[in-house]
């Protein structure tokens, strides 16, 4: 799978139902209404495409990646000559008070001065100025890992949100199938009821049967609605469903899936690792400028300066031209303990950002451990679901021979294929459980390919 971002934490999980508020389910209803005729069934790929056209967050950051790339040029400009035009234009009065030479004893005249200076700086050694171009580029590898994980999270969310829906969706097909097998049975029995063969409590009890049934079937409706209306968030509300095959997903063999995403392959590329890696990098870089500050710098000069005064008290006016070439050198001695304490924060920021990248591992770690300790059971339920299912057939097979025989009567049959009935639906539910937590560590390793687990939903 191609990689495209992780999250470490997981969103989705299924609500209580007593943590659940009525405004939620009566905002989803109307939001329902309102969708009417529009409502229509989404893939996988579908719903991320429409996220992508929705979601901000995907805009800010990249808006936030063109700053580092900003940030990245002013650095680098920061190595650039510097290079100046000055005009100045100077209106001079000038009135002798008293003078001592006869010549000139007193006076007044008016004359105006032009000056045009023109400079260029260059840094030739500038240890603070020069490390400030690797720290940018840590800075934009830092951004571009943030939005990696960032991206990784909404989709995260998004599949999530996408495999709810699905789940709801078997578990009100499951509660319709219990409805029609108990209104057939009631009804079976009513016509038994009818022709005096058996007494009228039996029916009594299969019809509450069927209202509880029906009662179950409004509950799952709701909770279909509430997941639809969490997935609505990302992807506008004229969705209906999802497309989710059901029996026909795949589900990966767990030995593969482990070699190729081992613990130790994790290490070197989860995203949320590379990130904490990222913010050392950047620390790192901060305390070398810090340490650069208590070097000299050194910059070559060039100025060309034209002076032009018309007139003055004394004589005429002058025309002055003057080129300047030099080296200036400047060695900061004292500055209040400025740069030291500098140096020490840079350096307990480096240890801060190590203690977060242990921090962020271990995490890691753990959630991988218990996401593949959650994929070996999710996989032996659906294992046991099948095999009970298998044996649900056989039952069934039994008891239309007895029924076909008159050894016994239709309500054996009808509670047989309804148990193989659920079971098939149950099984299906199994499998979804183990396609999202395939799908959550994928995302520890930034390997979520939505085209392809699009596919796989869809059983394509």
């Amino acid at each position: 799978m191609n990689l495209l971002g992780q999250a470490i934490s997981h969103h989705g999980q299924k609500q209580p139902r007593k943590h659940r508020t009525l405004g939620r389910g009566l905002a989803a209803s109307l939001l329902f209404v309102a969708a009417g005729a529009q409502a229509q069934t989404l893939s996988l790929s579908e719903a991320y495409q429409r996220m992508l056209g929705r979601d901000a967050q995907y805009e800010i950051l990249d808006i936030e990646q063109s700053i580092a790339e900003e940030l990245v040029l002013q650095a680098r400009g920061e190595r650039l000559p510097r290079v100046g035009l000055n005009i100045e234009y100077i209106e001079t009065q000038q009135e002798i008070v008293n003078q001592d030479n006869t010549t000139f004893q007193e006076g007044t005249s008016n004359y105006p001065t032009t000056t045009v200076t023109f400079s260029v700086r260059q840094p030739v050694y500038d240890r603070v100025r020069w490390k400030k171009m690797p720290l940018a580029q840590a800075e934009q590898a830092l951004v571009s890992a943030q939005a990696v994980v960032a991206r990784n999270e909404l989709t995260t969310l998004l599949i999530d949100s996408y495999l709810d829906v699905a789940r709801a969706q078997i578990s009100y097909d499951q509660s319709r199938v219990m409805v029609r097998a108990r209104s057939q049975l009631a009804s079976d029995l009513q016509l038994r009821v009818d022709a005096g063969t058996i007494e009228a409590d039996t029916f009594l009890r299969a019809q509450s049967d069927v209202f509880e049934a029906r009662a179950q079937q409004t509950e799952r409706e709701f909770d279909r609605t509430t997941a639809l209306f969490e997935l609505q968030r990302f992807v506008g509300p004229d969705v209906s469903g999802v497309a989710y095959a059901g029996a026909s997903v795949g589900i990966p063999n767990y030995n593969a899936l482990v070699n190729s995403f081992s613990l130790e392959r994790l290490r070197e590329v989860s995203p949320a690792i590379q990130v904490a890696k990222a913010e050392i990098d950047i620390a790192a870089r901060q305390e070398e400028i810090a340490k650069a500050a208590f070097l000299p710098t050194a910059q070559l000069t060039l100025e060309y300066t034209y002076e032009e005064t018309e007139g003055s008290l004394f004589g005429g006016g002058s025309t002055v031209q003057s080129t300047e070439l030099g080296l200036q050198a400047d060695w900061l001695i004292y500055e209040g303990g400025v740069r030291r304490s500098k140096l020490r924060e840079a350096r307990s920021r480096v240890e801060i950002a190590n203690l977060r990248l242990g921090q962020i591992t271990e995490l890691s770690e753990r959630r991988y451990e218990a996401l593949t300790e959650g994929l070996k059971r999710a996989l032996a339920s659906v294992q046991s679901v099948g095999q009970e299912r298998a044996a649900a057939e056989r039952r069934l097979a039994a008891a239309q021979e007895q029924q076909e025989a008159g050894r016994i009567g239709p309500e054996a049959g009808l509670e047989a294929r309804l148990r193989r009935d659920t079971l098939a639906l149950q099984g299906q539910i199994a499998r979804l459980r183990v396609v999202q937590i395939q799908a959550q560590i994928l995302a520890l390793f930034g390997a979520l390919d939505v085209p392809t687990l699009s596919q796989d939903f869809s059983g394509a």
